[in-house]
Parts: structure tokens; C-alpha cells; sequence
């Protein structure tokens, strides 16, 4: 449905926005794209104008207290449309029985779609463009803010993305995608450790056609780490960025405890143990931005081999998106149950 909707959001002239688990499925650089939308932690100015407008049409949207950052999101139901897989709800009837793609295409050809370009026109009018990244010196420690530049350097048309749940979440979202480049990220169940399998099965599907670049965190990377000798196996050749801040940060943000403490790995040598001199496989230590830099300019001159980045933060270095989004998902995890007493 994802040509389909496109034709259907341009022929309406709105401004559009995604939610964070949509990302890529809307190309960045349209003059409608506005940006994400996931509640207070959206990008600049997507929250006041999505939440102030008076109608919003979502389309195949996921409800959780992940992406509507702890239930605090302003949408209300009154004023929204949702077009779903198999069914379309407003907020005076439900449509059993009508497909997504087949319902956007017949909308989008019937003529009689207005165009409503308001939104957009809120959008420019308010929005401030970021100013860019400074540039680091070589010897400046790596920090996660220098680490998102460095990761956008290396996408191009022939790239795919891929974040594993926790701050990637947040960085990835700061990434501008080439048109066209895939973005896969895990947020429904918040699945911790799913994404070097799934880096797998994406740099095998992508094989001779995309380079796969991931952001990987320590603590996740810990649960499935073994897929990376299989990747070394089959010669696939992602760009890994393994984000070693010694813990599982978001969790940090969300609830803190010993429990959110890991034992560390000596990372870039379990990579080199892995590889035990076979395959097309390079290790490299990143301390500071330069080394980051020199480790990257290696991946992009290699594109035949599987390149892994042990990038080394400070333990308290994280987004300021996840400082908000896990004490909102904090407060809302907390709080009393609706129902209390014997069930």
C-alpha cells in the first residue's frame, strides 16, 4: 500500500508525518514530508502541528504505550480517521471488510478529494531547519551525537538501515534516508537483541543490491551476538555500529537498577574470535571521532567486506529524545491499575 498511499497524500497536498515505526515508507526529501511524529520526543514542530489540527487521517498506525510515548500524546478520537489493513474506523462508524490499498487507490482516483494543504503551510510557516552538526576534531571522545553524523556519512542510494531497540531508536530517527532506502526497526514489542538476527536476514536479502548499516547497542548485542559468525559464514558485508555504553540505557531511562548493568565484552576481539582469520571480516576500536572516521573510510573503500565499529560512549550519553520518552513511559508504566481487588 505504500505507492498507494504516496499518491494518495499528494493528491491531497497535506502536510504528512510518520509515526517512528513507519519511517522510510515516505521519501524524506518530498516537499509534504514534515517529519516524525511519536508525541513530545517528534521532530522539531511535527507535534504542534499534527496536534492542533482538526482532522487526522492515519493510516495502518500501531497504538502502544511505545509510540504514543506513554499515552501522552494529544490526538484525539473525535477528530481522527484510521485506515487499517482490512478496515477504516471514524469517529462516528467503523468499515468492516475494506482493504488499505484497494480503499486509498479508489479514494485517490474518485476525484473528489479536496486538497488541503493547510497543515503543510502551518509546518513552513513555524519550522526552524536544525543547524548542522559541528565538526569534531580527531581526538575528541566519541559521543552519540558525533556518532549520528558519522553514520549518516555513510548512506547512500544503494543503503538499508536497521536500529536495534533502545537510543538507535531515537538516533535513527535524526538519520535522513536517500530516497528509496529501506528502514527497519523493531517497536511493537520493544524486542531487545532482535536486530543482529534480523541484520542477518536483511544483508542476505539485500545481497549484491544493498549495504546494510546497523546501530547496535552493547546489551542487545549480547543476546543474539552468535549471528555474526554466521554473517561471516556467508559473506554478507553490513556496516555494524555497536554502541558500548555498558548497559542497557533505555531500561536506565525507564527504571533503574543494578539490573541494567552488563558484564563488558571485549567486543572488537570477539568479532576478530568469530572470524578466526576466514572470511572478509574487519574489527575496529573507536575511542574518538577520528578513529570512528578513519574505521568508516575503511568500510566505504571495502564494500565486499563486513565492517563492525565497537564505538566506546560514556555511560550516561544518551538522546535527549530518550531522556523524555522514558520518563513519560516511566510514569505510565507506574501507574495504578484501573481495576483493583479480586478479579
Amino acid at each position: 500500500a505504500i505507492p498507494d498511499f504516496y499518491k494518495f497524500a499528494k493528491s491531497t497536498g497535506a502536510g504528512v508525518a510518520l509515526m517512528p515505526n513507519a519511517k522510510g515508507f515516505y521519501p524524506e526529501d518530498d516537499e509534504q514530508f514534515m517529519g516524525t511524529y511519536w508525541g513530545m520526543v517528534s521532530s522539531p514542530n511535527v507535534c504542534e502541528v499534527v496536534e492542533s489540527s482538526d482532522c487526522y487521517i492515519y493510516v495502518g498506525p500501531v497504538f502502544n504505550d511505545y509510540t504514543t510515548t506513554g499515552y501522552s500524546t494529544l490526538v484525539k478520537k473525535e477528530k481522527m480517521i484510521q485506515i487499517l489493513p482490512d478496515r477504516v474506523k471514524t469517529p462516528v462508524a467503523e468499515f468492516g471488510c475494506v482493504y488499505m490499498a484497494e480503499f486509498l487507490k479508489l479514494l485517490t482516483d474518485s476525484g473528489k478529494l479536496e486538497r488541503k494543504p493547510k497543515s503543510l503551510q502551518t509546518f513552513q510557516r513555524i519550522h526552524v531547519d536544525i543547524p548542522p552538526t559541528p565538526r569534531f576534531q580527531p581526538e575528541t571522545p566519541l559521543s552519540t551525537r558525533a556518532l549520528v553524523k558519522i553514520v549518516q556519512s555513510t548512506l547512500n542510494d544503494n543503503s538499508a538501515v536497521l536500529v536495534e531497540t533502545g537510543d538507535s531508536w531515537f538516533n535513527g530517527q535524526k538519520l535522513h534516508l536517500p530516497r528509496g532506502v529501506p528502514y527497519e526497526f523493531q517497536m511493537q514489542y520493544g524486542s531487545i537483541g532482535w536486530s543482529v538476527g534480523a541484520l542477518l536476514g536483511m544483508a542476505l536479502g539485500f545481497r549484491g543490491s544493498r549495504r546494510c548499516v546497523a546501530m547496535i547497542g552493547d546489551g542487545s548485542f549480547q543476546m543474539t551476538a552468535q549471528e555474526i559468525s554466521t554473517m561471516i559464514r556467508y559473506q554478507v558485508n553490513p556496516i555494524i555500529f555497536l554502541l558500548n555504553n555498558r548497559g542497557y540505557t533505555i531500561e536506565v531511562e525507564i527504571h533503574d537498577g543494578p539490573y541494567n548493568n552488563t558484564k563488558n565484552w571485549d567486543y572488537k576481539m570477539l568479532v576478530d574470535a568469530f572470524a578466526a582469520k576466514e572470511g572478509k571480516c574487519r574489527s575496529f576500536l573507536c575511542n574518538t571521532v577520528g578513529e570512528t572516521e578513519e574505521a568508516v573510510k575503511y568500510a566505504m573503500e571495502n564494500e565486499d567486506q563486513m565492517v563492525f565499529l565497537e564505538c566506546t560512549l560514556d555511560r550516561d550519553d544518551c538522546s535527549k529524545e530518550l531522556l523524555e520518552w522514558g520518563t513519560r513511559v516511566a510514569s505510565a508504566n507506574g501507574r495504578p491499575p484501573a481495576i483493583v481487588g479480586n478479579y
